[in-house]
């Protein structure tokens, strides 16, 4: 058994992908110490005081593996596109696993172009690889599974193998009797993840602001985790509950982390959108009541926990918090939690490791019975026939591109309006996005090609009128152009040689007011002085023209560059 654990980076503070890259090492090499030595891992950076004891080998040694292990397998920790990567093991003929920690959903990303860009590039990878047929997926829970097959990726071709926490490793027994809630007086409130915008650290100070009113006590709100410059709004928010006390620690040390764990009361988790929850567990373990927003990952995680909400109610929540006061309330939901914390044990993990290897080598069928619908699991003759027919089509790669479609939960959310909204408003303005573009000045340039005309050629970008005889009237019109509220400045780009005529009017026109201003200009001002006339739009439905109109009838040239619009 020959088996290279792979990470892209080993080096920061707290990295919850890498240390479960590393825990998944230690425990496979435990679970095989005849085949210890043969069980690597490798990063393409990497800091050794950071893991002391880990031998974490570099990229250029990852290639030489593979060069002399060619049946080997790869249990890569995806954190993101890594194209290099990526082409490498879709390219290499023996199986490698991609181990997913799902990706948080764009929409709350769609303010934030830098972030929005990252998250999205991250999904289109995972379509990219998801239908390469040497490629298994690990999943951290059945929720991410759900994503993947979302995305086009095959249920059967994934395992879901629970993320790794250090307190896992935590053996001592929690001493529920041990615990007061807010025995000083004061209501300690805490939650530990990144600082980002789905995180709900706004809706945990509304709901602090909700619990000091009920209870009448002062409310301390402490945040740990990596901060963004998201940071700055949740302050702002903060601001506007002056009573509660807001705490950011940024990231912490193990100890700091079980400091925390040790002083706060209650554990609260409103984020919109978990993988899996892992401080959620962490909480449970320490001995801290949670209180959680069964959303996502948790909705499956948290099913059998009396405090895990279905519904984002901050009334409900901040009535769980006011019922912990009780006494005998706050010891049954310890003690309920130590239920809840069988379903995370390390003994779990090892066995979803043991078989997620095994459904890799194709010794086991189990993830692809899991994937089947329960009533027919309950039939095991037609699902082993069907599961032989699934091994028979996934020995064939997929040539035809994959049909898009949707993932199946139908639900329209407030995200998916803004989101709606904002991309109708940004393409409606992105007509006229020139206005607001200070290096063309502001100007709007609509181009000859776009006006109606009567005996003119389109030569490149000029409207041409060759030497001729023309009849009077309007000999350029158009282009009936919509525009934003407001008031504008149309500047006619023309030129007109002709012996009998004297001058040439230009007028601007809309559709429900007919013509709005004309000017009359003198052929010898044209060179120097451009005709412009000024106008109001009060109407968005409004369509306007601009007119070059001669008054008689004359032989000549005219050259038409089109109009310039400012708005004033």
């Amino acid at each position: 058994m020959k088996i290279a654990f792979l990470v892209q980076g080993l080096f920061e503070k707290s990295d919850s992908i890498g240390f479960d890259c590393i825990y998944e090492y230690e425990r496979t090499k435990a679970l095989f110490p005849k085949f210890s030595n043969q069980i690597r891992i490798f990063a393409e950076r990497f800091d050794t005081a950071r893991h002391p004891d880990v031998p974490i080998e570099n990229l250029d040694t990852f290639y030489e593996w593979c060069d002399v292990n060619p049946e080997g397998t790869v249990i890569y920790h995806y954190c993101g596109a890594w194209e290099k990567m990526d082409s490498f093991l879709a390219n290499r003929p023996t199986p490698s696993v991609v181990r997913w920690h799902n990706n948080t959903s764009p929409w709350f990303f769609f303010s934030k172009k830098r972030y929005l860009a990252h998250t999205i590039e991250g999904f289109e990878n995972i379509i990219r690889i998801s239908t390469k047929p040497n490629l298994f997926f690990w999943v951290n829970s059945l929720f991410t599974r759900d994503q993947f097959v979302a995305l086009g990726g095959e249920a059967s071709r994934s395992a879901v193998v629970f993320p790794a926490s250090r307190y896992l490793k935590k053996t001592t027994n929690v001493h529920v009797s041990e615990r007061r809630f807010a025995p000083n007086g004061i209501i300690n409130m805490l939650f530990v993840g990144r600082v980002v915008p789905h995180k709900g650290h706004k809706s945990i100070i509304s709901l602090a602001d909700r619990v000091r009113m009920a209870t009448g006590k002062p409310v301390i709100v402490h945040f740990a985790g990596r901060e963004d410059d998201v940071k700055a709004e949740i302050e702002v928010h903060a601001t506007r509950y002056p009573e509660i006390e807001v705490n950011f620690y940024g990231e912490v040390s193990n100890a700091e982390l079980d400091e925390l764990y040790k002083i706060s009361d209650v554990f609260l988790c409103l984020s919109e959108h978990e993988g899996f929850g892992l401080p959620v567990f962490e909480a449970m373990r320490c001995g801290l009541p949670t209180i959680v927003w069964s959303t996502t990952a948790l909705r499956e995680l948290m099913v059998d926990h009396p405090l895990g909400f279905q519904y984002y109610d901050l009334n409900m929540f901040a009535a769980a918090i006011v019922a912990l006061q009780d006494a005998d309330v706050y010891h049954q939901v310890l003690a309920a939690q130590q239920h809840v914390l069988k379903s995370y044990t390390a003994e779990i993990l090892d066995n979803q490791i043991l078989e997620a290897l095994a459904a890799v080598k194709g010794e086991t069928n189990t993830q692809l019975h899991t994937a089947l619908p329960r009533a027919l699991q309950a039939q095991p003759e037609i699902a082993l026939a069907i599961m032989e027919q699934m091994h028979k089509a996934q020995a064939f790669p997929q040539k035809a591109p994959l049909v898009d479609r949707d993932s199946g939960y139908n639900l329209f959310s407030r995200y998916d309006i803004q989101t709606f909204r904002k991309f109708f408003d940004r393409s409606e303005r992105l007509r006229f996005a020139a206005f607001e573009n200070f290096r063309t000045n502001g100007q709007y340039h609509i181009e000859a090609n776009e006006f109606h005309h009567r005996e003119g050629k389109l030569e490149g970008d000029v409207l041409h009128f060759k030497q001729g005889h023309y009849s009077g009237g309007h000999l350029i019109f158009g282009p009936y152009r919509d525009l934003p509220i407001g008031t504008y400045t149309v500047m006619f780009d023309l030129s007109v040689t002709s012996t009998d005529l004297k001058s040439v009017v230009v007028d601007v026109a809309s559709q429900k007011h007919g013509e709005l201003d004309y000017i009359k200009t003198p052929l010898a001002k044209l060179s120097t002085n451009q005709p412009t006339l000024k106008f109001r739009c009060d109407d968005a439905n409004d369509m306007f023209e601009f007119r070059v109109k001669f008054e008689n009838d004359f032989t000549g040239e005219i050259s038409f560059r089109g109009v310039i619009l400012s708005q004033v």
